[in-house]
């Protein structure tokens, strides 16, 4: 059984534009043969941590874990849009800006998952 989630939209935000790594400078990644910069993939993998955030809250930043792939690049000052479906106690998740698939991956909070919280003191 699958239970969608309601969906997530964000106008990308290309953080590391003075970065060392130049794929995030317009020109730069114009040169490469993308359409501007690269939003950093830790803003996309932000973008998608929304769903699990939103359906298991603290619990899922703790102790949950997620598989990514990014697919596209995601570009500054576009909108992505992240949606999410459950499978079972997983948590399908895809990000799409212009029409294309950017991103994708599942998340999960196992039960069984050990509590950080509870971890004893050396």
């Amino acid at each position: 059984m699958t239970d969608s989630l309601a969906a997530h939209r964000v106008n990308a935000f290309n953080m590391a534009a003075t970065s060392e790594n130049k794929i995030h400078d317009d020109a730069v990644a114009s040169r490469f043969g993308f359409r501007g910069a690269l939003v950093p993939g830790v803003a996309v993998f932000g973008y998608l941590a929304h769903l699990p955030v939103a359906r298991w809250g603290r619990a899922w930043l703790e102790r949950g874990s997620a598989d990514c792939r990014f697919v596209e690049p995601v570009y500054h000052g576009h909108d992505a849009v992240v949606q999410g479906r459950m499978q079972e106690d997983s948590m399908e998740i895809e990000l799409h800006s212009d029409d294309r698939l950017c991103a994708r991956g599942s998340a999960v909070l196992p039960p069984g998952a050990p509590d950080t919280n509870s971890r004893s003191k050396i």
